[in-house]
């Protein structure tokens, strides 16, 4: 296994996709019986004002398909995991490329589409086989729903038509890639999340920004086909039920959709804040909050930064069994996430806090998006667990022209109840390594990125060593290499 460690960190000479699955329950931890975080694609640029649209926008609509643009952009990543003492390995390369188009504005409407196909160059057996378990980081590359399948993946991910009717508003519908808190296209493999509906993006005065819409399907990461948000949940690992038995709510999820509202104010040169709220009909409510602000001093500068999250369960009265429901009627969950970053120089420094109450599980299907709290690092998540204490540190150090190295360093303290831990996840550290750098010159658009992550466990006597294969104790590492034209 070593040898693909040296492997990823030198093989790039050659990554996107969609995941459909049901794994084995998550049963690390011995639970006892029970008693009695956007912007959409066409959007990402600054909206124009009336003077820019009117020198651009093309006189015809044959003018404006002709004046389009093409963009392009290939990927390849390289993942290993090494699990501790006698637990399987893996490791996987795997390739990709697209192609986007985005015509010139005609009377205030554009068009765009984009299409990108993806290959599993080599890998060990990511497929669950007796006595070995199924990948978790390295399939994601891929097609989780088939994991033994190899052939070129390939699919339509952006469709859509935006108009401007004037300056400072924009309405995009169709298929596109967006970015907020907790919707979001957490693009770490091959491929990102994609969605489809409408969606509109307005300046409200020079300091405010409203957006929002009413989205209605979903590709999410590591799946390679399209479907209804509804459908998409429980398509990843289920994890556990309330009761400890094996979640299986696929297919019984009932929401239409999932309505997104959200509203970022500059507060003069130091401070900004927004608000978001999430609401799916027959699933959950969620309101996010963020404000930041930032203290200049002649040695540096201090930025301090909160989140607080509240959500509601919308699951009608209990009927069933209790783990074919994704919530539980009545749950609710609070979160409180807290950050202070130094700055000084090339350095950063920065100390985060994340409070989960014992309310309940914070829950937000992890097929439309991940969580954005301070002490996330890439390669693990809370989503699903209550009553949770989590600190963490981050140091990083970048010069003009230079690579940006950081390190990232969490403790993780979780319940062992079952109905505060989803996904049976124990106490556990985690150490990141970055290294990322963005080339210029003759190979500007060429963007190398390095993680190393060791995962292990705080106190082995709580949990079960043979399930904690892929969740703690483990070394993992990625290598990705994308060039965009």
């Amino acid at each position: 296994m070593t040898r693909w460690f040296l492997l990823g960190a030198v093989l790039l000479a050659s990554a996107r996709l969609s995941v459909a699955q049901s794994l084995a329950p998550d049963t690390l931890l011995a639970h006892p019986a029970p008693a009695a975080p956007a912007v959409a694609a066409p959007q990402m640029a600054e909206m124009q004002t009336a003077e820019e649209a009117d020198s651009s926008a093309a006189r015809s609509l044959g003018e404006a398909l002709r004046r389009g643009e093409f963009h392009a952009h290939a990927r390849t990543v390289f993942m290993a995991t090494r699990n501790r003492g006698a637990a399987p390995d893996y490791f996987a390369q795997g390739v990709g490329a697209g192609l986007r188009y985005e015509s010139r504005a005609w009377h205030g409407v554009r068009v765009g589409v984009e299409g990108f196909f993806l290959k599993n160059l080599f890998s060990s057996t990511l497929a669950a086989e007796p006595g070995r378990p199924e990948s978790r980081y390295e399939l994601g590359l891929f097609d989780q729903e088939h994991p033994h399948h190899r052939e070129i993946l390939h699919q339509v991910e952006e469709l859509w038509v935006s108009w401007q009717p004037r300056a400072g508003l924009q309405l995009t519908y169709g298929r596109q890639q967006l970015d907020t808190p907790l919707l979001n296209s957490q693009d770490s493999r091959l491929s990102p999340n994609f969605v489809q509906g409408l969606w509109a993006v307005a300046k409200a005065g020079p300091a405010t920004t409203v957006q929002g819409g009413w989205l209605t399907h979903v590709a999410p990461r590591s799946l390679d086909r399209w479907y209804t948000l509804g459908e998409a949940v429980g398509r990843y690992s289920m994890g556990v039920a309330p009761d400890s038995s094996r979640a299986d709510y696929l297919g019984r999820v009932p929401t239409p959709g999932l309505a997104v509202l959200g509203v970022r104010r500059t507060l003069g040169p130091h401070a900004t804040v927004q608000a978001w709220q999430y609401f799916a009909p027959r699933l959950l409510a969620t309101s996010w909050l963020e404000g930041t602000r930032t203290f200049a001093r002649p040695a540096g500068r201090w930025t301090a930064s909160g989140q607080l999250l509240w959500q509601r369960s919308l699951t009608g009265q209990a009927g069933g069994p209790t783990n074919q429901r994704y919530s539980e009627p009545g749950e609710q969950a609070r979160a409180l996430s807290g950050r202070l970053a130094y700055q000084h120089r090339a350095w950063q420094y920065a100390a985060q806090y994340t409070r989960l109450t014992a309310h309940g599980r914070f829950l937000f299907p992890r097929e439309w998006g991940r969580e954005p709290f301070y002490t996330t690092l890439p390669r693990e998540r809370i989503e699903g667990a209550g009553d949770v204490h989590a600190l963490g540190a981050t140091v990083a150090w970048q010069r003009p022209r230079a690579p940006r190295l950081e390190a990232g360093y969490g403790y993780f303290r979780l319940s062992r109840e079952a109905r505060l831990n989803k996904y049976s996840l124990p106490d556990f550290h985690q150490l990141n390594l970055t290294a990322t750098h963005a080339f210029t010159g003759a190979a500007d658009g060429l963007r190398l990125r390095t993680l190393y992550a060791a995962k292990w466990g705080a106190n082995r006597a709580s949990y079960l060593p043979a399930r904690a294969i892929n969740k703690v104790d483990l070394h993992h590492l990625t290598v990705a290499l994308d060039y965009a034209f």
